[in-house]
């Protein structure tokens, strides 16, 4: 294989590589970007065997051929190159040349024939999706899902179809402390999905890495598709697969609460703000905060017996009874900041029972966070 590239191509492609690529493992192959290059382009895929992701780059092809190296030894040095144009070239004995103007280096390889193939896709149908309302919906709902392993089948985002083809789809995550409830219309996109899927957490960061570089496009479309056990995302250049997550989702609408008749109405960046100004003294093992409310007064406190107290108020709406309730000052302010209307709710029965917040004008989203006993 011989051929000329991009620098900055190159390195794009590796970067996003590098999320899917495993470095530590008992495979490593698993570690390597797989490099193919025929016609007039260079096909880069990295897999960990649950994730599979290929990349399209067109290049100067003098020879095609392919190899598999080192995905984080590759992009180190890329990234590095004077450039503007780099030459990789397969020598004898499992090396890979990287020339760039007066630079040159020698990685070891290995035979490309050992890197997995990635999932079959044939007979998958996809559907062309909007690329900015999918990318919220996701932005929206990802960082309540959970990082527990042992808890697998809460570490990504539940997908729900309407029960008609006019109803939105639900996106739903929790890690059992707090939950983030999304609803998409779908305008003039159909999308098949015969049942509810969980979507697994690192595939999704990778997707969300693709769109994010495409959402500045007006109106730009993806094409997604489902199998029993595929999630398959494509865009004009790059091709993502995922293995659902096999396990049974909760009953998320058990733990959405049917009446809180307590509303707290403030603006956004003002709560998130306090929050900031108070959560300086929590620490790793406390990260309560507490909030103390009277008619049209809130006073967000912390208490850290090895560093002092801070208390900040916030004006509010609010007309019911005085009241303490405390929570996970990170939980409120990401729940917080996922809101997209400036000015919020809150929402809760008594200081036991989870919260609601939402956008005044945002009945699409809403998340739930549950209270921390004082």
């Amino acid at each position: 294989m011989e051929i000329r590239i991009a620098v900055s191509e190159l390195s794009k492609a590796l970067q996003l590589l590098q999320g899917v690529a495993q470095r530590k493992n008992t495979m490593p192959i698993l570690a390597h970007v797989f490099l193919e290059a025929q016609g007039n382009t260079l096909r880069l895929s990295a897999t960990d065997l649950d994730i599979g992701l290929q990349i399209i780059r067109a290049c100067e092809v003098n020879q095609p051929g392919a190899i598999t190296v080192s995905a984080k030894s590759l992009l180190d040095i890329v990234k590095l190159l004077p450039g503007p144009y780099v030459t990789l070239v397969t020598l004898p004995n499992q090396h890979l040349l990287v020339k760039s103007a007066k630079t040159q280096a020698r990685l070891l390889a290995l035979p490309p024939e050992e890197f997995p193939r990635l999932p079959d896709i044939t007979g998958i149908s996809c559907n062309k999706m909007n690329t900015k309302n999918f990318l919220e919906a996701i932005q929206k709902t990802i960082y309540s899902s959970s990082v527990d392993e042992n808890r697998y089948n809460l570490t990504g985002v539940y997908l729900e179809p309407g029960h008609s083809p006019k109803d939105p789809f639900v996106f739903v995550s929790t890690d059992g402390h707090r939950l983030s409830h999304y609803m998409l219309t779908l305008d003039q996109e159909t999308l098949s999905l015969p049942m509810p899927v969980i979507l697994p957490r690192k595939g999704l960061i990778e997707l969300i890495k693709i769109l994010e570089a495409h959402v500045g496009t007006e109106n730009h479309q993806f094409d997604l598709g489902f199998s029993h056990h595929q999630a398959v995302l494509k865009t004009e250049d790059v091709l993502l697969t995922m293995r659902l997550i096999d396990g049974k989702f909760p009953d998320y609408k058990q733990v959405i609460p049917k009446i809180s008749d307590k509303i707290i109405r403030a603006t956004k960046s003002d709560f998130v703000a306090s929050l900031r100004r108070v959560s300086v003294l929590t620490s790793d093992r406390n990260q309560s905060v507490k909030l103390v409310l009277k008619p049209s007064e809130l006073t967000v406190s912390c208490v850290n017996p090895e560093a002092g107290e801070v208390s900040d108020d916030v004006p509010i709406d609010y007309t019911g009874p005085d009241m303490e309730i405390a929570f996970s000052a990170g939980y409120l302010m990401e729940a917080l900041s996922s809101l997209s209307d400036s000015n919020i709710m809150m929402r809760f029965t008594d200081p036991y029972s989870p919260a609601i917040l939402t956008g005044i004008h945002e009945e699409h989203h809403l998340c739930v966070v549950m209270p921390i006993r004082l």
